[in-house]
């Protein structure tokens, strides 16, 4: 099916293509430059806003998809619900009506849980490699896991938070940006926080909730032996999401997996090192790439 053409302004005053998911909702998303795809997959509450500024490098060398994601900046919530599973579904959606293929994908936190249960979902023959930024299969901890979040966030903690946010998400969206960053770079910089919080605050208290609370029931361990095509493991070494810990996990877990460590970053390198995120993920993408297609043609040889 062809691509809809640009027809709206998304939340950075963009032209936003749409295409209209199974139960009528719009997925508005961003499409630039021209080559191999990169999928950029935002966070919990965030939008395609969020990566302008990598969306706009990346594109001098490749065809850049950024999706607001269901619920997230110009896709409204629509009919179903408001999950990490219908999350996975809109994005297998989206890669199959747009017939793509060799797609590198790229998840920052919660955008990496929504891959990976769209890999679990529908498998990765699309894909060519993914890139994890900060985030852990599991956020939640208890006796038996302790690299979810830093904060030691179980899940009785976990329901207080969706009660917050339903109570009054203006005041918890406040108190959640800063910690976004690294702490210096949030005390340093105010504006990139301010900037992040007029984007968060625009979001709906109960959709929000709804979603924190799926994401928390999610449990992807089991799943990442599986998942065998190159992955970046890209995390901020100031983050007070999750710590180094989690990322060995995940390169020892995953089956092709390297880590990229971000010295001046806390949660957001993309947003903190920009340029330095940029270039990490170009080197990556050229290599899955380069695998993907050696593989194509070893598979051909042999038929």
């Amino acid at each position: 099916m062809a691509e809809a053409q640009p027809h709206s302004l998304d939340e950075g005053g963009r032209l936003a293509h749409h295409l209209t998911l199974r139960d009528g909702t719009a997925l508005a998303y961003q499409n630039l430059g021209d080559g191999p795809v990169i999928l950029l997959v935002h966070g919990w509450a965030a939008s395609s806003a969020f990566f302008e500024q990598v969306a706009s490098r990346l594109s001098t060398e490749f065809r850049v998809l950024v999706p607001d994601l269901r619920g997230h900046g110009e896709t409204p919530p629509g009919a179903c619900p408001t999950t990490i599973a219908e999350l996975a579904d809109d994005l297998d959606e989206l890669l199959t009506r747009l017939d793509l293929h060799r797609v590198i994908v790229l998840g920052w936190s919660m955008g990496a849980t929504v891959l990976w249960s769209m890999i679990q979902r529908h498998g990765h023959d699309r894909l060519a490699g993914m890139v994890i930024e900060d985030m852990s299969p599991r956020i939640l901890n208890d006796e038996s896991w302790a690299l979810g979040m830093s904060s030691g966030m179980d899940i009785e903690a976990s329901v207080r938070a969706t009660r917050a946010m339903r109570a009054d998400w203006p005041a918890y969206a406040a108190a959640f940006a800063p910690r976004m960053f690294a702490r210096d770079r949030a005390a340093r910089e105010p504006e990139i926080v301010a900037d992040a919080l007029t984007l968060l605050t625009a979001r709906n208290a109960d959709a929000m909730a709804d979603l924190w609370a799926s994401m928390a029931q999610q449990d992807l361990r089991a799943e990442l032996p599986g998942m065998a095509i190159p992955a970046l493991i890209a995390f901020g070494e100031r983050s007070d999401a999750y710590g180094p810990e989690t990322s060995r996990y995940l390169v020892e877990t995953l089956p092709a997996a390297k880590a990229q460590g971000f010295a001046h970053s806390g949660h957001a390198p993309h947003l903190e090192q920009p340029e330095e995120f940029v270039d990490a993920v170009k080197i990556f993408a050229r290599q899955a790439l380069a695998q993907a297609t050696s593989n194509d043609t070893i598979e051909g040889s042999t038929q």
